[in-house]
């Protein structure tokens, strides 16, 4: 199959052999890619001696074939290295978990060019940001919204009836949304949901004029959707969670 241009960010790698590493990249073009990099951990290969998670390049890859699970990776120059996401154990965290959710809710060679877009913006935006844990929350409502799984914050899962303003509110991961009053005796899995998380949810770009205590509690809530959606908690979940308690309390 002939090889084919695109521009990726690198979401993760491992080691395949003493030379060679399997990436994990997402393409503008091609989405998730999965592919072997033979030599790339050479200190004199064409890769440059091995390619590093969310660094952005430009590639050529031959597709895998129907008895190949693996792409072939055959170049990736380096266009960013987003280097300042570096200087900060929570910013850079921030930007591997939300790599890692990338990952995990697409498919390969399923394209997202504004799913792309977005998660570029939010590395690009992570560098200069003294509150990484704000732009963790837009990337996850964005790539929910992006992959066809948006939650409708104003209306009520069950019955699509107008959430009241007042009252005690519910989530539920399950029904996949906000539970009104009526529908909520019948759901067993839910989660109150505070007013100020609410306001956050519902209005993103203003989650800056809100305390650093509100944003963990939006970030629990959308750990617990995204653990339920998974099926599972990750290392790497039960990590963050306890990254952002430590340092955004």
């Amino acid at each position: 199959m002939a090889a084919i241009k695109d521009q990726a960010i690198c979401l993760g790698t491992r080691k395949y052999s003493e030379s060679s590493q399997v990436v994990t990249l997402f393409g503008r073009e091609h989405g998730k890619i999965k592919a072997l990099a033979k030599g790339s951990r050479r200190p004199k290969s064409r890769f440059g001696g091995g390619i590093e998670p969310l660094t952005c390049g430009s590639i050529i890859f031959s597709p895998a074939s129907a008895d190949a699970s693996l792409s072939a990776l055959i170049e990736f120059d380096l266009v960013e290295s987003f280097a300042g996401l570096r200087n900060d154990l929570l910013t850079l965290h921030s930007a591997q978990y939300a790599g890692y959710l990338l990952g995990e809710f697409t498919e390969e060679m399923d394209p997202h060019e504004d799913l792309f877009d977005s998660f570029y913006e939010c590395l690009d935006n992570w560098q200069g940001t003294d509150r990484p844990g704000e732009m963790l929350i837009w990337f996850i409502l964005t790539l929910l919204d992006q992959i066809g799984l948006g939650i409708q914050w104003q209306r009520c899962s069950a019955c699509s009836r107008e959430m009241p303003g007042r009252g005690r509110l519910y989530f539920s991961s399950s029904v996949g949304g906000m539970i009104c009053p009526d529908c909520e005796p019948a759901v067993t899995d839910k989660k109150f949901i505070e007013p100020t998380v609410l306001g956050i949810l519902r209005e993103p770009d203003r989650v800056s004029s809100f305390q650093n205590r509100q944003v963990v509690d939006v970030l629990d809530l959308l750990n617990y959707h995204l653990r339920e959606q998974l099926g599972r908690e990750p290392k790497i979940m039960t990590f963050m969670n306890q990254l952002l308690r430590q340092q955004l309390r």
